[in-house]
């Protein structure tokens, strides 16, 4: 029989890994790694599980999770001025500004530095959007003067005024959808081959890098942290779920047979999240929607672990 057509089952020492994941978990929280993560806000979302089974499936996504306080996320921030900047520009210089020093010049207080930093928003996104929540976080930590941040619909007024360098920030990149959207929203595509444009998310999936290659293919995109296939629970070369009898197409099927026992209803998108990229990957300011949304999305009878 094809193994993708067994049932989710409990392993033998299934219930140790219960256990081992939930003290982990608990270890995490208490020590401020998991930082704006409470063990009560675990306790109420592991409620949501009543069988052993359900039990079982919960700690395999809990193992899988990647989760970034907000320390770990500047430290992203930082990253990116430090490493990812530098070796892009090391790699493909600007032409108007070779030896550009992103750091230094977008903290001085001063000089102009010819660049813009551009969270990507819409003008009528709430402002619940990470967008702007990022860009208070690189004024904050990273000390960059406000004065070289400007929303996107002030970027001709820029250009007017000389600047050539735009970088455009974001926490995650899933399918690159959203930023697709974004660039034909406020009519960048000629900004974008024109001058010089870095799309800077702290963190992107593979589909998405390979989507703005391709239909935009004069960004510069530079990502902190790249996320492949592997980071998908239900994808083939998932890390997760193959255990003695287990595989990832057997807990997928458990998956929806989960969300039909528990009523869940829609979350607005697919239950595997936007893109179907059936990721576990949150950040403690917000949770991209491309995560599983028993992660994030609530109901009167499921308690979420994350905000939205």
């Amino acid at each position: 029989m094809d193994p993708s057509h067994h049932s989710f089952t409990m392993p033998k020492k299934g219930e140790i890994f219960i256990n081992q994941i939930r003290d982990r978990c608990q270890d995490l929280i208490s020590h401020g790694i998991w930082d704006g993560l409470t063990n009560a806000r675990l306790s109420v979302w592991l409620q949501n599980f009543t069988t052993p089974l359900e039990e079982y499936f919960a700690a395999c996504v809990l193992d899988a999770l990647i989760y970034r306080s907000d320390k770990q996320t500047i430290a992203l921030m930082k990253q990116l001025f430090q490493r990812v900047l530098p070796d892009l520009t090391r790699i493909e210089p600007p032409y108007c500004d070779p030896k550009v020093n992103w750091y230094e010049r977008l903290k001085d207080q001063w000089n102009e530095p010819n660049i813009r930093i551009v969270p990507v928003i819409r003008e009528f996104d709430p402002p619940t959007k990470s967008g702007p929540l990022i860009a208070r976080f690189y004024r904050r930590h990273l000390h960059i003067n406000h004065n070289w941040m400007i929303w996107p619909w002030k970027i001709n007024d820029a250009i007017s005024s000389g600047v050539n360098i735009f970088l455009f920030i974001d926490d995650f990149l899933g399918t690159g959808d959203q930023f697709k959207k974004f660039v034909e929203f406020f009519s960048l595509e000629d900004i974008i081959k024109k001058y010089y444009v870095v799309y800077a998310p702290l963190v992107s999936h593979k589909i998405g890098l390979e989507n703005l290659r391709s239909s935009l293919p004069s960004l510069k995109i530079a990502p902190v942290e790249t996320l492949d296939e592997k980071y998908s629970l239900f994808a083939r070369e998932s890390l997760w779920f193959n255990d003695e009898i287990n595989n990832p197409k057997s807990a997928e099927n458990f998956y929806y047979e989960l969300i039909k026992i528990k009523g869940l209803p829609s979350p607005g998108c697919d239950w595997r999240g936007y893109g179907k990229l059936a990721l576990a990957y949150c950040f403690q300011h917000a949770t991209p929607d491309n995560c599983l949304p028993i992660l994030w999305h609530k109901t009167k009878t499921w308690e979420p672990l994350f905000e939205r």
